[in-house]
């Protein structure tokens, strides 16, 4: 991104250029249906929001490269109308040229205006304009205006998208992955809803039709409950197999993760990853954002909304409908509560006392999708698709942010909120399908509904927060957990405490960990390099290059990252070897929780590293230079040899037989 702004700003005319060219060609007829101005003109604004370009130039060039589009679009249909209706090209655009003419009779002059941001027809109105000649004087008054107008509309939110890139930087590198990775999960659940309501919907549809067609050719148990759940010709069919997809999708789901918990399996390893991952991007501004979620799903907001919605229903006298709100809310909580007593499973971080202290399932993603699930389905009984839709997508949304918010917090494991909300599905497709089995039918006004939950979730929310801040910014508040061993301790039995061997994300044992070193980070860097070991090659687009390249020098090569327990290694140094070119050594290092203290200044404060000690090398025939290198794990014994004298050096096995540790202690 730098360099591509560093050639900008040598070159800023270039950009301007093709500012000029993109906003003339999107008014060309034909031509501009195929330019992609809007987004020409949004990257022109993050370029002047990061300092590349001007924005007045920018700007200026946008609305005259506009104004000449539409100007050469309208004198070239008053010169020539009956030419270019008899193009061949033309006619094919026949259905479009239709909608131009009707756009342009119903809107007149101001259609000049109006077509700038109606992507239609855009393209042909000017010329359409020139057709049925216009005034130049009114065109041309309205070209020059409606340009001034829509270069400012697609350039400045550019604009403020690239200056955000630099207040991103500014603050920190972890809040722009965190508001990176949020952005990512609330697209995918957005796309996944609708995606799944517009697409999956007609496919489950005819699996139900050909399960339908076999269940009548059989008078077996299975195929007359088969026809009593999915018979089409029966009243609300629809919702009944939706139900039941849903029904069997998450309680498949629920009990697969519960499987995995109760067995220690691989997802609690990914559960390990993430956690990890999350805590190193934490920051103190996400936090209170993030608190702030996490409490839209907390009691202190979803209890008054349980309260509000029952007496709504009870106003409008739906009463079935309120014992079934009262019902699966309570039930979902009861549920909740069961399962952590029974299970007794810990959280990642110690934050509460009780039944509360155990994590699953999440009782903030449970209750939330329990009760905002259940909504969505009451509100969005006979409406429109695209409502239904919104429905879904703000439900999705809401859910989502606060199941990540528990996960960001340290609250639960990534297990935890999936398992929770997997039941919480199943449960509302259960008593989604008894509620329409049963033909309720009662009028408790669902769009007024609407407007209640939404501005109750606000004021409660809100309130919520006012009262909870202080105590929970205490609660969630990071904490580096750092444990303080004297050297002796350390060196006798504090070793022990920081893994043996790797664990990959998967959690599989890998290669033994046969290095521990005290030492601050540059003092680490400089004994090392006393000893012929340099930093690791960063990663970057060149150096990506060369480590596919078949030819590349070894020592220019970064090294693949290697993770322990969801942590990349924090320090990479390599050296190669004497005599042979096509190999080289690897240290990795990772920084544990530990440190090393002491009354003597000589080891006070020093952090401990942990890591091992690799020889790579390139196996002849693989084309690819970096893909072809070998990992084969060296003695630490060999390493420590040849550290300098000063770094005081001792070895450990934690059983007879085992490999060995070696203990380096900076002075």
């Amino acid at each position: 991104m730098q360099s591509l702004l560093d050639v900008i700003g040598a070159h800023p005319h270039v950009a301007l250029l093709a500012v000029f060219l993109v906003a003339c060609a999107e008014s060309l007829a034909i031509v501009g249906g195929l330019v992609p101005a809007a987004i020409v003109m949004f990257g022109a604004g993050a370029l002047i929001g990061t300092g590349a370009l001007e924005l007045w130039i920018t700007l200026a060039a946008a609305i005259c490269g506009a104004v000449l589009g539409d100007g050469l679009s309208y004198e070239l249909g008053r010169a020539r109308e009956a030419s270019i209706r008899g193009w061949s090209l033309f006619r094919r655009y026949s259905q479009a040229l239709a909608h131009g003419e009707a756009f342009l009779a119903r809107h007149g002059g101001k259609s000049i205006l109006l077509a700038r941001f109606a992507a239609p027809v855009r393209s042909f109105v000017p010329l359409l304009a020139g057709f049925g000649h216009m005034p130049r004087s009114r065109f041309y008054t309205v070209n020059i205006l409606s340009a001034m107008l829509w270069a400012p509309v697609h350039i400045l939110p550019g604009v403020l998208f690239g200056a955000s890139l630099h207040v991103a930087e500014a603050v920190s590198g972890r809040l722009a992955v965190i508001v990176l990775l949020l952005a990512v999960v609330v697209w995918s659940v957005v796309w996944l809803v609708t995606t799944a309501l517009r697409f999956a919907v007609p496919w489950v549809q005819r699996m139900r039709d050909h399960a339908v067609a076999r269940s009548r050719q059989h008078s077996t148990l299975l195929a007359r409950l088969t026809l009593a759940l999915l018979d089409p010709a029966r009243p609300n069919s629809p919702a009944l197999l939706l139900g039941t997809v849903l029904l069997l999708a998450a309680g498949w789901l629920f009990f697969g993760v519960l499987e995995d918990v109760l067995s220690r399996d691989t997802l609690l390893q990914v559960d390990l990853a993430v956690f990890h991952f999350l805590q190193q991007v934490r920051t103190a501004s996400v936090d209170r954002l993030m608190i702030v979620v996490t409490e839209m799903g907390s009691v202190g907001v979803l209890l008054p909304l349980a309260i509000v919605v029952t007496l709504w229903l009870s106003w409008r006298r739906s009463w079935h409908t309120a014992v079934y709100w009262i019902g699966v809310t309570a039930f979902g909580e009861v549920l909740v509560q069961l399962l952590k007593f029974t299970l007794g499973r810990r959280r990642p971080l110690e934050l509460y006392t009780g039944v509360e202290r155990f994590s699953f399932p999440s009782g903030h993603a449970v209750v939330s999708t329990v009760m905002l699930g259940f909504l969505a389905f009451l509100l969005s009984r006979r409406q429109p698709m695209a409502t239904r839709l919104a429905i879904a997508a703000v439900t999705g949304v809401y859910v989502t942010l606060v199941a990540f918010s528990r996960l960001y917090l340290g609250a639960h494991w990534l297990s935890d909120v999936i398992g929770g909300i997997a039941l919480a599905l199943a449960w509302i497709a259960l008593v989604s399908m008894v509620y329409t089995q049963r033909g309720v039918q009662e009028d408790f006004r669902p769009r007024q509904l609407m407007l209640v939950v939404a501005v109750s979730l606000l004021v409660f929310g809100g309130a919520w927060s006012q009262m909870r801040s202080a105590a929970d910014l205490k609660r969630y508040a990071a904490t580096d957990r750092l444990h303080v061993i004297s050297r002796s301790e350390w060196l006798s039995q504090g070793w022990r405490a920081l893994p043996d061997r790797r664990l990959d994300v998967a959690g599989v044992p890998e290669e033994p960990f046969g290095v521990q070193w005290a030492c601050g980070e540059a003092d680490l860097g400089a004994r090392l390099a006393a000893s012929g070991w340099q930093p690791a090659p960063a990663w970057s687009l060149q150096s990506t290059l060369e480590w596919l390249a078949p030819h590349a020098p070894l020592a220019d090569l970064p090294v693949l990252p290697r993770f322990d327990r969801g942590n990349r290694s924090d320090l990479a140094f390599v050296r190669p070897t004497a005599g042979r070119p096509d190999e080289r050594e690897v240290l990795r290092l990772w920084h544990s929780n530990v440190q090393v203290d002491a009354t003597g200044a000589e080891a006070a404060g020093l952090p401990v590293w942990y890591g091992a000690v690799y020889r790579q090398i390139h196996v002849p025939g693989l084309h690819f230079r970096g893909l072809g290198l070998r990992p084969v794990i060296l003695s630490p014994t060999a390493f420590a040899a040849q550290l300098p004298g000063d770094v005081r050096r001792q070895e450990q096995s934690r059983e007879p037989g085992q490999p060995k540790t070696v203990l380096a202690l900076c002075p």
